[in-house]
């Protein structure tokens, strides 16, 4: 049985498009999962693979039912190709689940059908009842978390949304995770060198976040942006966000003053959109693995919301600088062990706001 990766067939995760009947996977962590009573399947899957070298390629990951390991990790390295999902000698009912591990700016996943050596399609797996959205840079990502050291340079095959913080926070708490999430990016600036004299500010994350998928989006349908899709926040109602922003505004922020203002006040103008995007959700602002610069403007940025906006529903979590003793991942990055460490004080302050076991 053949069939195109719709809602009606699939359990879409994260921001999607769906564009002429395939379905573009960007995202960190961004999957379909479907269920089928057979012994095999694949997926067709086109990719702009010869737009990278072999170290930005995309990377997908594929999961058997509740497994928390992948039975086997793709790299997408031709631009389309048929891939072998899941094969058994015994015929019985699975899930598949189809995961993209590296981000959104690396390497397309853009699936164009599912094929299965049966015609038992079963519904799509359930939604989970707890619903979160979580908005970051490359710590969110994973970036360089199976490195082996600070040394290694950055390689998509290094990265899993699925050891980062977020979605172990996600796995925890038995929460479903969209993760906007994006390497270098910031409120008023993107990671910049020591020596520059001006913030990189193109696509930053206020911009990222109201569309659907803005690096999918310029792919397929240029620079145009009046083609591009808008984002409907009625997609996915979290009941929780949380946002890890501020590490790569520090490049440019630095200890002065201006810039550090700068940054606060555009962070608050992020979260009251934010806000009007979500009225009814729980807010969790959190910085400080990697740099610490800016904590002090986002925790005054909740205090301001909590002050002029009157919103009750904005909280603030200092997280720890990461520890030279649980070793670094690619580029300085958190290791694993960072991760996990920061994932129990994120699963612990959750908690508390929401009230969940």
């Amino acid at each position: 049985m053949k069939f195109q990766a719709t809602e009606q067939n699939v359990k879409v995760t994260g921001r999607t498009l769906f564009v002429e009947g395939t379905r573009y996977l960007s995202y960190s962590g961004s999957s379909i999962a479907f269920t089928f009573e057979g012994r095999k399947a694949v997926a067709a899957i086109w990719s702009d693979a010869d737009a990278w070298d072999e170290t930005l390629k995309g990377q997908i990951a594929v999961y058997v039912d509740d497994s928390p390991e992948p039975i086997r990790r793709i790299c997408l390295d031709t631009e389309e190709k048929v891939y072998l999902l899941y094969e058994s000698e015994q015929e019985k009912s699975v899930t598949i689940t189809l995961m993209k591990y590296s981000e959104a700016p690396f390497g397309m996943c853009g699936i164009r059908y599912v094929e299965t050596d049966t015609d038992r399609l079963c519904p799509p797996p359930a939604a989970g009842e707890r619903r979160m959205e979580i908005i970051g840079d490359s710590i969110t990502c994973g970036y360089g978390v199976e490195a082996e050291n600070e040394l290694q340079p950055f390689h998509t095959a290094q990265e899993n949304p699925t050891k980062s913080y977020s979605l172990l926070t996600a796995r925890a708490l038995g929460a479903e995770a969209n993760l906007v999430s994006w390497s270098g990016n910031g409120i008023i600036s993107h990671y910049v060198e020591e020596t520059a004299t001006e913030p990189r500010d193109e696509r930053l994350m206020p911009e990222v976040y109201r569309y659907t998928d803005i690096a999918g989006s310029e792919k397929l349908f240029g620079t145009d942006e009046s083609k591009w899709e808008k984002w409907d926040s009625s997609r996915f109602v979290p009941d929780i966000i949380l946002v890890n922003l501020g590490t790569n505004d520090c490049s440019w922020c630095k200890d002065i003053r201006e810039r550090k203002s700068c940054f606060g006040d555009r962070y608050v103008e992020f979260v009251i959109e934010i806000r009007k995007k979500n009225p009814e959700a729980q807010i969790l602002c959190m910085l400080g693995t990697m740099d610490q610069r800016v904590l002090e403007e986002v925790e005054e940025a909740v205090q301001t919301l909590a002050e002029t906006q009157k919103d009750e529903k904005v909280h603030f979590l200092s997280l720890p600088p990461q520890n030279p003793e649980d070793g670094y991942g690619a580029d300085w990055h958190p290791s694993a062990l960072t991760q996990e460490k920061t994932a129990e004080l994120v699963v612990k302050e959750v908690r508390r706001i929401m009230n969940w076991q």
